[in-house]
């Protein structure tokens, strides 16, 4: 892609997403958008959505949140006119919010964001269309539509961010039409704002009593979070620290019923707080004794980056991104996947030895700050969209 005409300052740039939860993707989002220098870039968001949990949050940093719901596509017979109705609809609005915002840089995200988001802008002739991708393909087994659909945005894309180096490798193996078109960018956390040294205490209404070992995983409650691996290997943990308490962060999801049923199973109701999502993340993990994180399809979980910058050492599964953000041995401990005899025994082994847990907690959030910073994320983006608008090579492709 090489474009001669000039850029035209600001730029603007347009997030799109199928919906504004409260989850990782969206925080990441939120986070760049309201970063970007505002001289060279003016952002907006776009979701496919009917309603958004974090539209207020993108408010009150002044990004304007456009809804453009879409319901999907049926397959049943009969529904074929009522469908490109919909579609024509839809991709009508899009270009209009195209136009108003002259939007040069369509920047999508999650499967849903990728196929819309890029749909729209090959219509409207976007100047540069991203898509991105941050966990493993595996949702994709199964499902040749998913894949159909996928490759065609990356078709469409004239780039494809990956968050960690695993991503992309899985990319390489299950996708089409993305080699040569990558490039990284790690998650990036403000350490200083959401992280401050004020002394945060654990938040009464979660009921851990002072003294109580909290042993927390933030994720909503998806099979591949590995909830129930976690709740296994709490029994072991519970054996030995009879006062440990789980605490899961996170939105009841499809998984939950199944997890709670797990809890009950194993009788872990007392050791067990499905906490729903809260927004003082920050100062229930700072204090944690430690943070699991069994997920299994991870590109890189920004809950681990935040635990590190929170100064409390992680263990993880072995599996996507994780190796990349964990250092095993010196800011936390990987185990295999699927594993809570393995996930277990590392919990125990970081709630024996509170000084080596230190120890790993320090480490960890000195290498938030060296590799997983906002201010190298943002900058990383922005250089990239110039590249992009100005058809040179990716200073960040792999």
């Amino acid at each position: 892609m090489r474009h001669t005409d000039p850029i035209s300052y600001p730029v603007g740039v347009a997030y799109v997403l199928p919906g504004l939860g409260r989850g990782g993707t969206e925080k990441h989002v939120l986070d760049l958008a309201s970063r970007l220098d505002k001289r060279k870039f003016t952002p907006c968001v776009i979701s496919t959505a009917e309603s958004d949990a974090m539209e207020d949050d993108f408010a009150r940093r002044g990004i304007p949140v456009r809804r453009l719901p879409y319901r999907g596509i049926s397959l049943r017979p009969g529904k074929a006119s009522a469908l490109l109705r919909q579609a024509r609809l839809f991709f009508h609005e899009f270009a209009r919010v195209l136009e108003d915002r002259n939007v040069s840089v369509l920047h999508a995200y999650l499967p849903a964001g990728n196929v819309l988001g890029m749909a729209a802008a090959l219509l409207c002739r976007t100047r540069v269309r991203i898509v991105s991708k941050r966990a493993l393909c595996r949702y994709k087994e199964g499902h040749a539509v998913y894949s159909f659909f996928e490759d065609l945005a990356n078709f469409a894309a004239h780039a494809v961010m990956v968050n960690s180096r695993a991503v992309a490798q899985d990319v390489r193996r299950t996708e089409r039409f993305a080699a040569g078109k990558m490039f990284l960018i790690y998650n990036g956390l403000d350490i200083a704002r959401d992280f401050p040294d004020d002394g945060s205490r654990m938040p009464p209404d979660i009921g851990v009593a002072s003294g109580d070992p909290a042993i927390t995983y933030v994720a909503n409650l998806r099979e591949d979070k590995a909830h129930r691996c976690l709740v296994e290997a709490a029994r072991t943990v519970v054996a030995a620290f009879p006062s440990a308490r789980f605490l899961f962060v996170g939105r009841e999801d499809r998984e939950a019923a199944s997890v709670r049923a797990k809890i009950r199973e194993l009788r872990l109701e007392r050791n067990i707080v499905l906490t729903g999502p809260r927004k003082d993340v920050p100062a229930i993990l700072k204090s944690s004794c430690l943070v699991a994180h069994p997920g299994e399809q991870e590109g890189l979980s920004n809950a681990i980056l935040e635990a590190m910058a929170a100064g409390i050492p992680v263990v993880a599964s072995r599996a996507g991104g994780n190796p990349e953000a964990v250092s095993d041995g010196a800011t936390g401990l990987l185990v295999p996947p699927g594993n809570p005899d393995a996930l277990a025994s590392a919990i125990l082994q970081l709630l024996r030895d509170p000084a080596k847990a230190r120890t790993m907690g320090r480490a960890g959030s000195e290498r938030a700050r060296q590799r997983f910073s906002m201010d190298h994320m943002v900058t990383a983006a922005e250089k990239t969209y110039l590249e992009l608008l100005e058809g040179k090579p990716l200073a960040c492709r792999v």
